[in-house]
């Protein structure tokens, strides 16, 4: 029998033998594989078993524990976490870490770095940055929490406790920026900062910064550092501070407003806008600042803005200043002026109300406002003030009623018009003969159609200096205007349009003048008119009825050659008739002239509100031509239709009536005036009066004909030409045909304002002195002749120079000059500020910060201005 003997298989054991090896080895390499890639911090434990790695191009996990028992130090939500390069996962000792561009969020936090390393057993985070084969770091950590972020070398962060210990930081709060080498985080919203610096500029190294030794950060809110010094790229200075204060919080906040120091010639020192701003609430703010002069001068200043949303916005200004002048020795020469400015702007949203509005617009000042205190150019220039305050509404769109107080005033003449109340009541266009939701042709009765206005105004007319003085309130004057009209238009031949219109207005006053004429004993012994202000109810009517006829006519001129395709003239004739008879025979006075015995007549309402009736019947026939010209050109440009139109006469309008009802002069004068477009923005303006009626040696007008006295239809009687240009250029104006170079082309713009304007009209006294061997011209022309240039030119991407002046070719003399220069300084700025001549010349130079968080404190201004040359 054979037994069965059974061997044992050598090779067997040896794979197994060689797969155990190989699984130890891959083993080891992973872990000195961890070792290598970690940035030097700590060597983990050696006995770390790794249970799983990675290498995918991009990987992503997530990871939760769920014991029976739940820590309260437990982690509340999921952490997510990701890296480029691989994740590799420590289960035993609860550890992550992730290689290359990881993330790795949880709740409202997120952390960006090259490295990251997450422990789960404590729920903390490490991130930090790699060095490359120069030694230099890059992905370094960038931690982001609600709208806070850090930039740091290296960050340590718990997940529960939401702290963390960030070295080498910069973080941005608001518009600044805080640098720091140690920075504790504690919970949300505060931290500790230990050897840092707060700047503006957003480099790695600033170009200037707040240096301090340790601060405290409460985001939002504000910075409290200590001992601080104020440093330039690296160099400290020998200004200190022994703490600080920044507010961050974006909401408005009560505070002091610094003020701006110097010298003034003429003044003394002084401390410039120094005050206080208070933030009362959300809708509204008030700033009150004042300035102070060593010499006496002084100004209180107050301003106001409030906005409620979909209601109102507005600015409120109200400003006072004494200034004083010369020397208080000097009794001939020291003058001491008050002036004032109020200044309010009020705009009614459009969605507070449909039917309703309420806007005001207030501008008051003195006339020596402008002359005494710093203004705008705009203000300087400007002499005429305006202000407003109006009330509208309107019922079912049909009744409509607006009310205004108005306040207008000419520094330049002292003078002012008050008007209290103005008001004004109005119906919309009805057609009483017009049935309801009537379908088809309309009648020429349908077409009849009504409307009626009335007005009430008070008003009040004197110099500035009297405005306030009893005896111009005890001549106000009030009236009333009453208006109805009935139109009725109606068309003939389709191509005619006869438009028939009747108007009867009715004027109430409780006020009239008389005047008088007595010698003047005292000044020139000649005799002076004299008004007599009236209390007395009166009422001056008036009727117009007018008959108009007009039409036009298409001319077409069409050319088959050339590149002149077409010439198209309309003609406008039109034909007036107008009656108005005299319906105001008693309302007029009558003086004598002690020195000529010549009874003069005048009307009780010459000067009123709305005027006097009309003296005398009047019956014309009035005839008016209106001209357009245009031509259509061949153009390669168009596309479409290969033409260009080409206007040249904009509208050339010849008017002339003749008076029925007239006693004498039937004829009125023959005007002509026109406009036309001679360039892009070049416009030329015209018109001619011609008069055809002769003027005797009086130089009056008289009742012969110039075809009686000198043989000629016509006589010219004045003029004038207006050539004006309006145009801005920039640096889209002349393109480059190579975009890119179009694109790299720095920014510039220029505005030319140009007007010249030449008026010639009658010399009355040549006719006087005619015969009296006295050289006088038939003609006295005025000539404006002006030039504006406005601009702006970037030298270079820093800096820039703005220059706004003029000249009047005239008075040979320039106008308002002023020149600007400006450096972009990256986080700083400086500014040059040249006004080389007039009344306002002057200089001023500064450098600051450009952030509003630093603007008014790190700043240095050196000015110069008009005050100093007085």
């Amino acid at each position: 029998m054979i037994k069965k003997i059974y061997t044992l298989d050598v090779s067997y054991f040896w794979r197994l033998f060689i797969a155990f090896i190989f699984s130890v080895l891959c083993t080891i390499v992973s872990a000195q594989d961890i070792r290598s890639r970690r940035p030097a911090r700590h060597q983990p434990d050696t006995s770390q078993r790794v249970i799983a790695a990675s290498d995918s191009a991009d990987t992503a996990a997530s990871f939760s524990h769920n014991p029976k028992v739940i820590s309260r130090n437990a982690i509340t939500d999921i952490v997510q976490y990701s890296a480029r390069d691989s994740v590799v996962n420590d289960l035993q000792n609860r550890f992550t870490y992730l290689f290359g561009d990881a993330v790795v969020k949880y709740e409202d936090m997120e952390l960006r770095a090259e490295y990251i390393e997450i422990d789960f057993k404590n729920n903390e985070l490490y991130a930090s940055g790699v060095a490359d084969s120069n030694g230099r770091l890059y992905g370094t950590p960038v931690f982001i929490q609600s709208d806070a972020t850090y930039t740091a070398r290296e960050i340590k962060y718990n997940f529960t406790t939401k702290k963390g210990k960030i070295s080498h930081v910069i973080t941005t709060q608001d518009d600044g920026f805080i640098h720091g080498e140690q920075v504790k985080k504690m919970g949300d919203n505060v931290a500790f900062i230990k050897r840092g610096k707060y700047t503006t500029c957003e480099l790695g190294d600033p170009h200037f910064e707040i240096a301090f030794s340790k601060a405290k950060v409460i985001q939002h809110d504000k910075i409290l550092i200590g001992p601080a010094y104020l440093s330039f790229t690296g160099v400290p200075t020998p200004l200190a501070l022994p703490f600080g204060f920044f507010p961050l919080d974006a909401q408005h906040k009560s505070g002091l407003v610094m003020p701006s120091f110097g010298q003034s010639n003429s003044q003394g020192f002084y401390l410039r806008d120094l005050g206080f701003y208070f933030a009362i609430n959300d809708n509204i703010d008030l700033l009150l600042s004042g300035d102070i002069y060593t010499r006496g001068s002084w100004a209180l200043k107050a301003r106001s803005n409030y906005v409620f949303r979909y209601m109102c916005t507005g600015q409120v200004e109200l400003a006072f200043s004494r200034t004083l002048t010369g020397d208080r020795i000097d009794t001939a020469n020291f003058k001491k002026s008050n002036s004032y400015k109020i200044y309010w702007d009020h705009k009614q949203d459009n969605k507070s109300h449909p039917t309703t509005r309420f806007n005001a617009h207030i501008d008051m000042q003195s006339a020596n406002y402008a002359k005494y205190n710093m203004t705008s150019a705009n203000d300087y220039l400007s002499n005429q003030f305006t202000s407003t305050i109006s009330f509208s509404t309107s019922a079912a769109d049909f009744f409509y009623f607006d009310a205004s107080l108005s306040y207008s005033q000419n520094t330049g003449a002292h003078t002012v018009n008050f008007k209290l109340p103005n008001i004004n009541m109005s119906v919309a266009q009805f057609y009483p003969f017009r049935k309801k939701g009537k379908i088809g042709k309309l009648k020429w009765y349908d077409n009849i159609a009504m409307k009626w206005n009335s007005q009430l105004v008070g008003q009040v007319n004197t110099s500035d200096s009297m405005f306030l003085q009893p005896i111009t309130w005890q001549q106000f004057e009030t009236g009333m205007l009453h208006t109805f009209q009935i139109n009725s238009p109606i068309k003939i031949a389709k191509t005619i349009n006869w438009n028939n219109t009747i108007t009867f207005s009715e004027k109430w006053y409780l006020q009239h003048y008389t005047r008088d004429m007595v010698w003047d004993t005292n000044v020139s012994k000649t005799p002076q008119l004299v008004q007599h202000f009236n209390r007395q109810f009166g009422a001056v009517h008036d009727l117009n009825i007018s008959s108009n006829l007009t039409t036009k006519v298409y001319v077409m001129y069409i050319f088959k050659k050339g590149g002149l395709n077409a010439i198209r003239h309309i003609i406008t004739p039109t034909l007036n008739f107008t009656f108005q008879p005299k319906l105001n025979g008693h309302n007029t006075g009558q003086f004598v002239n002690p020195m000529t015995g010549e009874t003069v007549e005048y009307d009780y309402y010459d000067n009123a509100i709305f005027g006097a009736g009309p003296s005398r019947m009047a019956a014309r026939a009035q005839i008016s031509i209106g001209n357009n010209l245009e031509i259509k050109v061949r153009s390669r440009k168009d596309t479409i239709t290969g033409l260009k139109k080409i206007p040249l006469i904009d509208n050339f309008n010849i008017s002339m009536y003749y008076d029925f009802a007239a006693d004498s002069l039937n004829w009125s004068l023959l005007t002509m005036s026109g406009r036309s477009t001679l360039f892009k923005q070049l416009y030329l303006t015209y018109s001619f009066i011609f008069d055809p009626y002769s003027i005797n040696k009086e130089g009056r007008r008289v009742n012969v004909t110039e075809w009686e006295a000198n043989r000629r239809i016509l006589r010219f009687s004045s003029g004038t030409y207006s050539v004006s240009l309006n145009y801005r250029m920039d640096q889209n104006t002349f393109k480059s045909k190579d975009p890119e170079r179009q694109k790299n082309r720095l920014p510039w713009s220029l505005t030319i304002n140009y007007t010249f304007t030449y008026g010639i009209n009658d010399n009355l006294e040549y006719y006087r002195y005619l015969y009296h061997n006295v050289e006088l011209k038939p003609y006295t022309n005025n000539i404006v002749h002006t030039i504006n240039l406005a601009g702006d030119i970037y030298i270079t991407r820093k800096w820039k120079f703005a220059f706004h002046t003029g000249y009047d070719f005239v008075h040979k003399e320039l106008s308002y000059t002023s020149l600007e220069f400006y450096r972009d300084m990256h986080c700083w700025e400086m500014g040059f500020n040249w006004i080389p001549v007039g009344y306002r010349k002057g200089w001023s130079f500064s450098i600051n910060v450009k952030s509003s968080t630093l603007r008014d404190v790190l700043k240095y201004k050196k000015e110069k201005d008009f005050r100093d040359f007085m």
